[in-house]
Parts: C-alpha cells; structure tokens; sequence
C-alpha cells in the first residue's frame, strides 16, 4: 500500500523558511550576541577606556577674603548725602510755607473778629459812667459796673493782647487788655483771674470771674476803657454811645 504525501502548500512554506532562517545562523560571526551595545575587544584603543571615565572639575582658586559688593557707580555716598540736603530743604521750605500760610489766615481772622465787640458781662449795669459820688477816689465813677453774681463769668470785649494781670489798690484783682485801636480795656474786682500778661485773647472769650475784691461793696464787675492813659466812655466804645 502506497502513502500519499500531503499536498498542503503551507505545510512547504514553513519548511522553507526554517532552512533559511538555519542558513543564516550558521554564516553569522559566532561572538555576536544580538544585542546593540558596541563590542569592546581586549585590544581596543586606550583612547575608548579614558572616553569612558568620568570628567573630574577643574580646579578653582580659593578666596581667602569675602568679596564685598559697592552698590552703585563711584561717587554714589555724595549723591545721597546731596539728596537727602535737597529733600531736607524742600521739607523745610514747605513747612514754613504752610507756617506762613496759617499765620496769615489767623491774621485775617484776628482782623475779622476785631470788628466785634461783646459785653464784658452778661448782667444789668448798676452805675454808668461819669456819676459823681464820694465813694469814688477821683470823685466820679471811672468806668461801667455791670452789676452780676459773684463767680459769673468775664468776658473779653474785643480781640486783644494781656498785658497786666495781678492786684491794683481799689480794683483789687484786676486785668488789664490793649486792643488794636489802641484802647486798653480794665476789668476790675474779679474773684478770679484766668489769662496771663502776654496771652492773646478772643472777642468773648473768658478771661476771668465777677467778684469783690478790692474796694468794693458787694459782687459786681468794674469796667473801664482809657486812651493813653485816659479815661474815655466805655458806652462809646462798646456800643456807639453813651
């Protein structure tokens, strides 16, 4: 009995591919291992080993002394110190500007203010100016009592400066203000002083107490105005007249 061989094309397909594939082996170099790192023989270049080894870093010099940086170009310490006089300068010219500035509203406030005039005391007046009388020293009353409780306040009756406060005989505790027409106005037999010699004061502003020191004959304030040393009608300067 005959065995008919297979007819199977795929079947001769792989045989042939095997004999070729064992072809090739065989003519291959028998140290080629398959892998794609460079084969290093034994007597290759000493130029490959030293290639191989590791670059050490170059030698630098040793600073013995630390390095300080200088900010800035030369002449930076003058330019500072002229920087600072300049904004010095313009802080002060500023300042007194605003100095001038200030002084020169107060000044046109003081100008305003003095065109008022208040009354010294809130009270009725007792005895008016010019009545003559024994009880007086010069024979005649000098001034205006306004004739209030003792304790109540005085007032300055225009824009002025202080320029005497202490003890007068008769007025007792008295205080004296120069205005700036010139007139001095005297607040006499006070209980109290407030205000010192050389203090600017305001039109109303409370300068002192009603009392009775002095020679005087109960709680009352004693007001007079002179010009150069003069006795003038305080009705006149206060309100225009008599």
């Amino acid at each position: 009995m005959k065995i008919k061989a297979p007819n199977n094309r795929w079947i001769s397909g792989s045989v042939l591919l095997v004999a070729i594939g064992l072809t090739i082996a065989l003519a291959l170099p028998s140290n080629f291992s398959g892998s794609s790192e460079p084969v290093v023989v034994a007597d290759a270049p000493a130029e490959l080993s030293v290639a191989n080894e590791d670059v050490a870093a170059a030698d630098l010099p040793i600073v013995q002394t630390p390095v300080v940086a200088k900010l800035g170009a030369p002449g930076t310490e003058e330019k500072i110190l002229k920087f600072r006089a300049q904004a010095a300068d313009i802080a002060a010219r500023e300042l007194a500007r605003i100095a001038a500035e200030k002084e020169k509203k107060a000044a046109e406030r003081r100008a305003l203010r003095a065109k008022y005039t208040v009354n010294p005391a809130r009270a009725r007046i007792s005895v008016g100016y010019g009545r003559k009388g024994r009880i007086w020293d010069l024979g005649w009353h000098t001034g205006i009592d306004f004739n209030g409780n003792f304790g109540d306040s005085v007032y300055a009756a225009r824009v002025g400066t202080v320029i005497f406060t202490g003890w007068r005989p008769a007025y007792g505790r008295t205080i004296e203000i120069r205005h700036l027409d010139g007139v001095v106005t005297r607040y006499a037999h006070l209980s109290r002083i407030r205000v010192e010699a050389g203090q600017e004061v305001d039109v109303g502003q409370r300068i002192g107490n009603i009392g009775a020191s002095g020679k005087a004959f109960g709680a009352h304030l004693h007001f007079e105005t002179l010009v150069n040393g003069n006795y003038k009608n305080p009705g006149i300067w206060l309100w225009g007249s008599d």
